[in-house]
């Protein structure tokens, strides 16, 4: 009978793991009651959509907006994924302080390092993980917002913040929006008036505007996935 010898063994375990796909992350409304310090957490915060309609009524331009299936591709690229679904009209700040901010902290405080944390919020959520930025004081937190700084008849909440909170960002502050968009453009005024942070913007050719995040295209996936790991550029062409 043939011997194979230990080291080859072992040689041919470690390829056979390499092949593998990673582990998927699990899907959460709030923080689990075990935390691992060794994960990677993603805080997805989504828009003003289901607030006001249910996920089941598609948009007349834009389509449904699949926030399950959002939460799916993120934790199947192993994220522990934290999403909270808000039915009714939500206060962004306060929404930010009670909501996002104690789950961040509260991640943090059991042992998560805070460079692997992500608070990821598109459209109003942009505007809630902004809030979170500039109230965490943590400089290694990392932050997405995705087309949620409003511009023309949308630039209340957006020109507020700026001149209110923008010096008190900090973390690293990933801007991506696309290109169609009719209601939310660049945030560069924030990484003028935030010393502290570090800020990278990526503008996405979709042409689909907001209805760009209503589903989960790579396009933009691949982008959060990449910098959620400390990567600071794009993984896939836009």
């Amino acid at each position: 009978m043939t011997r194979v010898l230990p080291s080859l063994v072992t040689a041919m375990l470690i390829l056979i793991a390499a092949a593998l796909p990673a582990s998927a992350g699990g899907i959460h409304t709030d923080v689990p009651a075990q935390i691992n310090p060794a994960a990677r957490y993603l805080i997805y915060i989504h828009g003003v959509r289901p607030e006001n309609f249910p996920l089941s009524e598609p948009h007349p331009t834009r389509g449904l907006f699949e926030y399950q299936n959002i939460l799916n591709a993120f934790a199947a690229t192993g994220f522990e994924v934290i999403s909270e679904l808000r039915t009714e009209k939500t206060n962004p700040r306060r929404f930010a302080r009670t909501r996002i901010l104690a789950q961040v902290k509260s991640l943090i405080a059991a042992g998560v390092p805070p460079q692997n944390i992500t608070v990821a919020g598109f459209s109003k959520g942009g505007t809630i993980a902004m809030v979170v930025a500039s109230q965490a004081r943590q400089p290694k937190l990392n932050i997405v917002n995705m087309a949620g700084c409003g511009k023309g008849q949308f630039r209340k909440a957006y020109a507020n913040f700026l001149a209110n909170d923008a010096s008190k960002l900090s973390g690293r502050m990933l801007s991506i929006y696309d290109q169609a968009d009719k209601i939310a453009g660049t945030c560069q005024e924030l990484s003028d008036k935030a010393p502290r942070m570090t800020f990278q913007e990526e503008v996405l050719t979709v042409g689909r505007g907001q209805g760009t995040f209503f589903a989960p295209r790579a396009v933009w996936v691949d982008r959060v996935v990449a910098w959620a790991k400390g990567e600071d550029r794009p993984v896939t062409p836009g």
